[in-house]
C-alpha cells in the first residue's frame, strides 16, 4: 500500500527531537502516561505529514521464520539477532489486520530483531502492542557509512497498550537496516504496520 503526502511543517506535533536537528522522533500511545503525550494516531499522522511518500509493510504474504528471515511482499527481511529472543509470523490482528510480527523475549534481556530494507530508506515507523511499559530501542544503520545511531524510548506504562514509534532523518541520509529492541517485562510483544 502506497501513500503520497506533501511535506507539512507540523513540528509542533512532534513528540520529541534529538540533538541532531536532521533527525526527528515520534512517539504516541493509546494511553498517555510515562511522558507519552500524543495518541498513536496523532504520532503516526505527524510522522506521515513529515514525508513526501511512504509505504506500509503490513506483513501480508510474509514467508519464513526469524532464524532464516521473514520475507514480506514489500521485500523487507525480518530476522532474529541471536540474543535468545525470537520472532515469528503472528496471527494477531490487534494492530489492524493479521498477520503481524510476534516476538518472545525468552531468556534475553529484550526482544530484538533486525529489519533489512529492500532498498535504503530515510524514515521508519511501526506500531507495537503490549510492550508493558518497557523500553523501545531503535538502531539505524547508515546505508553509506555503516555507522549505527541508537534511539531509546520509554513505553507508556501498563499492559495491553498500543504504541507508535517513528524516526525521520534528513532527506539525503538513508538507512539500510533497523534493529528493534523491546524490553517488554511480560516477554511477549506484537509489531505491525512497519512504514518506510
Amino acid at each position: 500500500m502506497k501513500f503520497s503526502k506533501f511535506f507539512i511543517p507540523a513540528f509542533a506535533l512532534i513528540a520529541s527531537s534529538v540533538a541532531n536537528a536532521s533527525i526527528i522522533t515520534f512517539q504516541g500511545s493509546n494511553v498517555q502516561n510515562n511522558g507519552v503525550a500524543m495518541t498513536l494516531a496523532e504520532a503516526r499522522s505527524a510522522w506521515e505529514a513529515a514525508l513526501f511518500s511512504f509505504t506500509v509493510d503490513t506483513i501480508d504474504g510474509a514467508v519464513g521464520d526469524g532464524n532464516s528471515g521473514i520475507i514480506t511482499t514489500a521485500g523487507n527481511i525480518y530476522s532474529n539477532v541471536g540474543n535468545g529472543s525470537s520472532i515469528s509470523i503472528g496471527s494477531s490482528s490487534i494492530l489492524g489486520s493479521s498477520p503481524s510480527i510476534y516476538g518472545r523475549r525468552n531468556s534475553a534481556s529484550l526482544i530484538s530483531f533486525n529489519v533489512d530494507f529492500a532498498s535504503p530508506v530515510n524514515a521508519v515507523g511501526f506500531d507495537v502492542y503490549d510492550n508493558d511499559g518497557g523500553g523501545m530501542q531503535l538502531v539505524l544503520t547508515n546505508a553509506d557509512t555503516g555507522v549505527e545511531t541508537t534511539f531509546d524510548f520509554s513505553s507508556s506504562s501498563g499492559s495491553n497498550h498500543s504504541e507508535f514509534f517513528g524516526i525521520v532523518s534528513d532527506p539525503t541520509v538513508f538507512v539500510s537496516s533497523l534493529r528493534v529492541g523491546g524490553t517488554d517485562p511480560g516477554g511477549i510483544t506484537t509489531w505491525d504496520n512497519f512504514s518506510f
